[in-house]
């Protein structure tokens, strides 16, 4: 990595500044031989396993599929000079060709959308994030089932929890390149995430998904989730059934009715300011719940690394509704959120106060219109030359503020319509889907990665 400046001519980030992590060995701290969040009398750090300061500039979407579509595969085998048939040969060969890539542009992490399975064989050579997926409720999916808003405060939840981080935890424990563990990616925790889209990621219509608190207030009275829910409605309405019913248009004689009455209300009337309040108030329940007991299974487990919890949406109210909730549990704020830097800023100004913590962006770019991209997602530039602007502009607003020490990037390649799953909405990458850089977004990255640690010292 080539070096940036700070100051009068000294020169960090240079080569031999570098741990093998990628640490910046001229900001030094205790090491403990895992990575760990530090902040000191400028700002807040990653710190390596050897102790030195790191900021996380990673690349997302490894993904073996998008290499070796119809349209693409002849040119990757060509490039790679292995046919995609020998899977293990391939794989191994564009892993190489991944990580000379990330060297190439300063990328130091391997984001959370990465195939482990391929980066990590035979061995880590970047830090990295392990995903847990405890409950499967991401945003992108069209079609999420209702029973997928699981009972959390069900033993069996812990039960759950347990065997997935014994399989996941246990093997990485003593990985000094583990960087944490992240849970789902932008979990459905609120009204607006779960309300009905006339299109989504995917291009089709997605319907209202019921959300934590309308599905385990519907529950059986027998059910872990239904008794919290009784419980709470309890404390917050002093006890009263009459001014529970004025809220809900009920008739319950009782709490303990309440409690037994099975699929009694399914929808929310969002005009009902009391309904809303109960809701949001319960959701923090479940989320407690969910956290503490993620967290303890994976401690179970493994005591050395961060927790970084659930990628939170920012494009929604998610990141500012459970964030009082989520922060108490977490080592640091992982959130994502597509915008240009100025709309950015509010929320992560909030968010530095209300938890105190450091913030990463798990997943975030800036695209453009193409032939084969006439729908990308996220925030759409007029051309090259704007969208490489748009990336800069927020690699050096948003490292040079104290709290933010990290990035991860969507994604390394074009994902175009000639993909069929992504025939109706598409991801723009570094590269185009041979492995052809745009130039401008190149020579920009270069050099934000490697001014990075001056960018974050004022420089």
């Amino acid at each position: 990595m080539a070096a940036g400046t700070l100051g009068a001519g000294r020169v960090i980030g240079a080569d031999n500044d570098l741990d093998r992590f990628g640490g910046w060995t001229a900001r030094k701290f205790k090491p403990t031989g895992f990575f760990r969040t530090e902040q000191d009398a400028d700002r807040w750090w990653l710190v390596t396993p050897e102790g030195n300061a790191f900021l996380s500039f990673g690349i997302n979407h490894l993904e073996p599929s998008l290499w070796q579509q119809d349209y693409n595969r002849d040119a990757w085998e060509k490039r790679l000079g292995v046919k995609a048939s020998q899977y293990k040969a391939f794989c191994a060969a564009l892993r190489s060709w991944y990580l000379e890539t990330c060297e190439q542009y300063g990328f130091n992490t391997a984001g959370v959308h990465t195939s482990l399975q391929i980066i990590n064989t035979p061995e880590p050579a970047l830090p990295y994030i392990q995903k847990i997926m405890f409950v499967d409720l991401p945003h992108w999916k069209p079609e999420i089932p209702d029973e997928n808003f699981v009972d959390v405060f069900a033993p069996a939840f812990e039960r759950h929890c347990d065997k997935l981080a014994k399989k996941s935890a246990l093997p990485a424990r003593e990985d000094p390149f583990l960087l944490g563990y992240a849970m789902t990616d932008c979990t459905l925790f609120t009204e607006e995430d779960c309300r009905e889209r006339p299109d989504v990621i995917g291009g089709a219509r997605r319907k209202f998904r019921i959300g934590w608190p309308r599905r385990l207030r519907n529950l059986p009275g027998d059910a872990p989730g239904k008794q919290a829910y009784v419980k709470l409605m309890r404390e917050l309405y002093r006890g009263r059934i009459g001014e529970f019913n004025q809220t809900y248009g009920t008739t319950f004689d009782s709490f303990d009715a309440l409690a037994s009455a099975v699929n009694w209300r399914p929808h929310t009337e969002l005009s009902n300011a009391n309904e809303t309040r109960d809701n949001i108030r319960f959701l923090h329940a479940v989320i407690d719940r969910y956290y503490a007991t993620a967290k303890s299974a994976i401690r179970r487990y493994d005591a050395n690394h961060m927790f970084f919890g659930d990628k939170l949406n920012a494009n929604t109210d998610s990141a500012d509704t459970v964030l009082p909730i989520t922060s108490k549990y977490t080592d640091l704020v992982y959130y994502q959120m597509y915008g240009r830097y100025e709309i950015q800023k509010p929320g992560l100004d909030r968010w530095s106060r209300l938890t105190g913590k450091a913030l990463i962006n798990g997943d975030a770019s800036y695209t453009m219109v193409t032939e084969h991209m006439p729908r990308p997602y996220g925030p759409v530039a007029d051309n090259l030359e704007q969208r490489a602007e748009w990336t800069e502009e927020f690699f050096r607003s948003a490292f040079s503020r104290p709290d933010f020490v990290g990035w991860h990037y969507c994604g390394l390649i074009d994902a175009t319509n000639e993909n069929p799953r992504k025939k109706d909405r598409q991801h723009s990458g570094l590269l185009d889907s041979y492995g052809n850089p745009y130039t401008r977004l190149e020579k920009a990255l270069k050099a934000c990665s490697e001014q990075k640690y001056a960018i974050a010292l004022g420089g």
